[in-house]
């Protein structure tokens, strides 16, 4: 009889694949409730762009027809905007594939790769799939990243070194002075793959300029996606900036028609769609504010975010998300390591008073 298990081998039967939570409308039915409100997993509240809606039901017929493997129309879109060159530029199925692109194109038998926890889960899991492991660095009180301790934990088989930033969960950032310092202290043979999925919400000021320092670190690559502010977390694409000859090597490795058509076409819709994030930008600012005041009028701490959610301290997070969960508010728990918190995405005005009005029931508040 065969054995599965075994032709895996031991890397994959120990892998904890990432879960994601179950359809709204399948909550709904196991619950017995209606119209659930879903903040668990950062996706833009507003929708789709309209100009993205329009361009994929215009180009409906031409679906047909294999994709364009090197996203001409996109990356030559993207290039002016981000004022890059079009040979700096990679597509993938979501920055989930830009970063299983860089561990199966740079890490070698033997190798690791680092970063900070609590972060996205995903480096680890994609690393012990390709048969390496993802170092992990605590980070400092208050969700502080310890570049001393990112620095100390480097050895020779650490080949690429992931920073969120912002980091998913925590929501939290560091400075360029921060990034500057990490880069000029190790050698270039690391590379620094900086995962900016959120930075269209990032409003500090000393956040880094990524792309400008991108010129002077040739390993730093910078990973970006239209999941979030753009809102096409369902098309799956994202893209990563970095050296020519990087980006000539992930391409070497990527598959030839990995990102379809239609997420392609609203990528670049969306692109042009400037009044759609402007409006995804302030509602998640005012989002913000109205949750920051409601967690302190209850007395509860949270984390400070650059993102479009917020970690806050509930005290038993598994308890108050599946008592959320009864009444009808998906939000996420994160388990060991974060058991008193709860992540919840800052969604429309009328979803953060039903958040709001629900935690308060519950806390009995």
């Amino acid at each position: 009889m065969i054995d599965y298990k075994k032709l895996a081998g031991k890397n994959i039967v120990d892998l904890v694949p990432y879960q994601p939570g179950k359809p709204i409308k399948e909550l709904e039915r196991e619950l017995g409730i209606k119209k659930a409100v879903k903040l668990a997993s950062n996706e833009n509240p507003l929708g789709i762009p309209e100009k993205a809606k329009k361009a994929i039901i215009d180009n409906l017929d031409e679906m047909n027809r294999y994709p364009l493997g090197d996203a001409y129309y996109l990356r030559e879109k993207l290039a002016n905007k981000l004022s890059v060159k079009k040979e700096e530029l990679i597509f993938g199925t979501g920055s989930n594939e830009i970063i299983e692109l860089l561990i199966r194109t740079f890490v070698k038998d033997g190798e690791t790769v680092l970063s900070y926890a609590p972060s996205f889960s995903v480096y680890g899991i994609i690393a012990q799939a390709a048969g390496s492991k993802c170092e992990w660095v605590k980070m400092k009180d208050g969700f502080e990243v310890d570049f001393e301790g990112l620095k100390n934990s480097i050895t020779e088989k650490t080949r690429i070194v992931f920073l969120a930033n912002p980091n998913n969960p925590t929501g939290t950032y560091f400075s360029e002075e921060a990034l500057v310092d990490f880069l000029e202290s190790i050698s270039e043979d690391k590379i620094v793959a900086l995962d900016e999925a959120y930075i269209e919400y990032v409003d500090a000021g000393d956040y880094p300029n990524s792309l400008k320092l991108m010129k002077k670190y040739k390993n730093l690559i910078v990973m970006r996606t239209f999941s979030k502010a753009y809102g096409l977390a369902a098309f799956r694409i994202g893209y990563a900036v970095g050296d020519s000859e990087a980006i000539d090597m992930l391409n070497r490795v990527r598959q030839p028609f990995n990102v379809n058509m239609l997420a392609q076409i609203a990528a670049e819709a969306a692109l042009d769609d400037n009044d759609f994030l402007r409006k995804s930008i302030k509602t998640n600012r005012e989002g913000k504010a109205y949750l920051y005041k409601e967690f302190e009028n209850l007395g509860l701490e949270y984390i400070p975010t650059q993102a479009n959610f917020i970690l806050v301290n509930v005290g038993d997070g598994k308890k108050i998300f599946d008592d959320l969960l009864k009444e009808g508010v998906i939000v996420r728990f994160l388990g060991p390591g974060l058991a008193e918190y709860v992540r919840v995405s800052i969604g429309t005005e009328e979803e953060n008073k039903f958040f709001i009005e629900k935690l308060k029931k519950i806390l009995g508040r």
